[in-house]
């Protein structure tokens, strides 16, 4: 018998006899573990599922050859072994233990050789890890020691050689701070070296002080900055000789914070001050008193800098040379005339379709009488609008002519204004006129017996001085306290147009007619079919209006009629531009197309109050206002507060603020106030446009008092950018 039927033979009795390759232990051919050593006896064939002897070399079912299937998986499991050894040399302990753990948990004899060999490696890699997490505990101990210390390098060396994975958030956080505050100073000096080779000291002087905020104990940086800041201050002082005020500012400005001492403070104060004032110089649209002093003061400051001798030469001969005898007392300096609202602006002070008797000064309080002119022009019968929040209310459409003169009395927040107007044969005449301002009040809230004891001294003088019984007065309404409502009815008769306008007012407003006082307005005369009838109602709760009559009375006034401030200046542009506009009751089917353009010119009028700004457009036919409620008095809070000033000390500092001691900074809060007050008047007319869209705006007026606040006109009106 040959030696290969031997060995099946062995093989088949080993099997038949259940003996266990593990241990020899001979078990039962039906046992399924060595009772021996516990062994696995049986398992699974991998290629056909039925159950087999480990000891078997071939499968007895599907002839799979056994032995290759146990060495493929040897080969794998050492592949696993490999993978763990370069998993823990690159510290990735813990796939490195997952690895090894899938071959120490098999349970297979065939496999002995590399389970124990998988044990050592486990038990290495644990004791290399529990040695790794020491040095990585101490090195984070000794980094977070250094970082307080303020040793940046330190930090880097204890934890960069730490794989990053091996990090805790903490320590990553120190890490990473540390790399970027090496990484900046690095470029911070590489940066100081290029610029001071290339003596730009300005951006030495920056860069010194990014140093020094990255690392205040600098002592290079420090000593630097001294050096630099001499040079800056003496090449500063050297640009604005030469009227380089700009860029002395950005010369001083670029000295470190820790070389900022008080004569560089001082230095940098005046410069900026002389930069502010030259930069008003170039940019304010008119000539102004202002502009004046602040010539005077860079001459005085820089006597040899010819530019600023030619302008103050230049300014002084415009301030002495002839008043324009026009509406405006502007007189144009730098860039255009032209308002962003349309056409060209100026301040309305001198009326030219309303005469003045000898000896009326309009222009000692500029701009300031023409709610009262409009007032008295409704006296005596000669308004557009004719109805008024106080009389009884005839035919819309008949006279309301009460007398040849009558005076209109406008009381503000701030001063009060009359005019005495008088009616000569079609000519309206100023007779005369009063002017007084008001104490100014403790706060901005003002209750209605403060404001009667304010008021009272006045009105007291205005009644002994002026007025006369035979002389009706008309006073004003603030405009904050109306509701208007603007619109085109269709080219109906009056007493139709009068009903739509009634149906109108009850629709629209959410408050019942015997609640209300109405003062309304239809354009009169026959309109084409195309183009409609201009109309307005103007309404005010009737307890607002019965409170202002009261008012009024304890003061002693009696009163022949009360307008609003809009309507009053309505009244006021349709008198006084009337020349520009044709009549519209002279429309025709055949002269329409001729005159078209004529009918949609409008006037906008900026009333600039002390508590209200009224923005009104007012054209041949039709007119539009609208009130905000910010004025003058805001400017003046605003000043007050950023200046630490009194009411009456910021009053009057708005319109001359050299006097404030810091004027770039204390200034600053009207600037910022201008400008945004300005965003929300263009908004607004924005919206005024497009519901009235016949308007042409070709003149602009400012009228009250606030405009006389510096900048006023250049931030609220002009084009020119600033």
């Amino acid at each position: 018998m040959s030696s290969e039927t031997t060995l099946s033979t062995d093989r088949a009795t080993l099997i038949a006899d259940g003996i266990c390759g593990s241990c020899g232990n001979v078990n039962s051919s039906r046992a399924k573990f060595c009772g021996g050593c516990g062994q696995s006896l049986q398992e699974d064939c991998e290629k056909c599922g039925k159950r087999i002897f480990l000891t078997q070399v071939f499968c007895g079912d599907c002839g799979t050859n056994l032995s290759k299937l146990v060495e493929k998986k040897r080969e794998r499991y050492y592949e696993f072994l490999a993978e763990a050894k370069v998993a823990a040399n690159e510290f990735r302990y813990r796939d490195a233990t997952r690895l090894l753990k899938r071959i120490t948990e098999l349970d297979d004899y065939r496999f002995a050789e590399i389970v124990s060999t998988a044990n050592r490696t486990l038990n290495k890699v644990v004791e290399i890890e529990g040695k790794t997490n020491q040095t990585i505990a101490e090195a984070c101990e000794l980094a977070r020691t250094a970082y307080e210390s303020g040793a940046t390098k330190k930090v880097v060396e204890h934890l960069q050689r730490i794989p990053d994975h091996l990090l805790d958030r903490e320590a990553k956080q120190l890490l990473n701070e540390a790399q970027s505050y090496l990484s900046q100073r690095q470029n911070l000096e590489a940066g100081l070296k290029k610029e001071i080779n290339g003596k730009n000291w300005e951006m030495v002087g920056r860069l010194v002080q990014q140093l020094i905020e990255l690392d205040p104990e600098h002592e290079s940086a420090r000593r630097l900055g001294k050096q630099v800041s001499e040079k800056l201050v003496h090449s500063a002082l050297r640009s604005s000789s030469n009227g380089e005020f700009q860029r002395a500012v950005d010369k001083l400005r670029s000295i470190p914070n820790f070389q900022q001492t008080e004569e560089v403070r001082k230095v940098l104060s005046k410069v900026l001050r002389d930069e502010w004032m030259w930069r008003e110089l170039i940019s304010e649209p008119f000539i102004s008193h202002n502009l004046c002093q602040f010539a005077n003061r860079l001459s005085e400051s820089y006597p040899d800098l010819q530019v600023v001798r030619d302008l103050q030469q230049k300014i002084k001969e415009l301030l002495r040379s002839k008043r324009p005898t026009g509406r405006s007392p502007w007189i144009q300096w730098r860039g255009k005339s032209n308002s962003w609202l349309g056409g060209p602006a100026g301040a309305l002070v001198n009326p030219q379709v309303i005469n003045l008797d000898n000896g009326i000064d309009l222009q000692s309080h500029p701009a300031a009488f023409n709610v009262a002119i409009g007032l008295a022009i409704q006296g005596v019968g000669k308004a557009r609008v004719s109805e008024d929040f106080l009389i009884k209310k005839k035919s819309l459409f008949s006279s309301t002519r009460k007398s040849s003169v009558a005076w209109g009395l406008d009381i503000g927040t701030s001063s009060v204004k009359a005019v005495q107007l008088e009616d000569r044969n079609g000519e309206l005449f100023i007779k005369d006129t009063f002017y007084g301002e008001i104490e100014p009040a403790p706060s901005r809230d003002v209750d209605g017996g403060e404001q009667r004891k304010r008021l009272a001294p006045l009105i007291n003088s205005f009644l002994q001085e002026r007025y006369s019984e035979e002389v009706p007065i008309w006073a004003n309404l603030n405009s904050s306290h109306t509701v208007n409502r603007f619109l085109r009815l269709p080219p109906v008769k009056n007493r139709d147009a009068m009903n739509l306008l009634n149906k109108e007012i009850e629709s629209k407003i959410p408050i019942p007619l015997d609640e209300l006082m109405v003062t309304r307005w239809i354009c009169p005369g026959k309109r084409l079919p195309t183009m409609g009838r201009p109309a307005m109602a103007s309404t005010a709760r009737r307890e607002v209006i019965t409170r202002r009559i009261s008012f009024l009375e304890s003061l002693g006034l009696k009163l022949a009629g009360l307008q609003s401030d809009n309507i009053a200046l309505v009244n006021f542009a349709d008198q006084e531009f009337s020349q520009m506009w044709p009549r519209v009751d002279s429309l025709t089917e055949d002269n329409v197309d001729a005159i078209q353009n004529d009918l949609s010119n409008a006037i906008c009028i900026v009333d600039a109050g002390a508590s209200t700004t009224n923005l009104i457009l007012v054209s041949a036919e039709a007119h539009w206002s609208w009130t905000i409620e910010t004025g003058g008095d805001d400017l003046t809070f605003q000043l007050a507060s950023s200046a630490k000033l009194s009411r009456q000390q910021a009053e009057k500092m708005k319109r001359n603020p050299i006097l404030l001691p810091s004027i770039t900074e204390q200034y600053q809060a009207v600037e910022t106030a201008l400008d945004t007050f300005r965003s929300r008047v263009a908004s607004i007319y924005k919206e005024g446009l497009k519901h009235e869209n016949t308007f042409r705006p070709v003149e602009i007026w400012c009228v009250g008092g606030s405009w006389q606040t510096y900048q006023w006109p250049r931030r609220i009106l002009m084009e020119q950018e600033f």
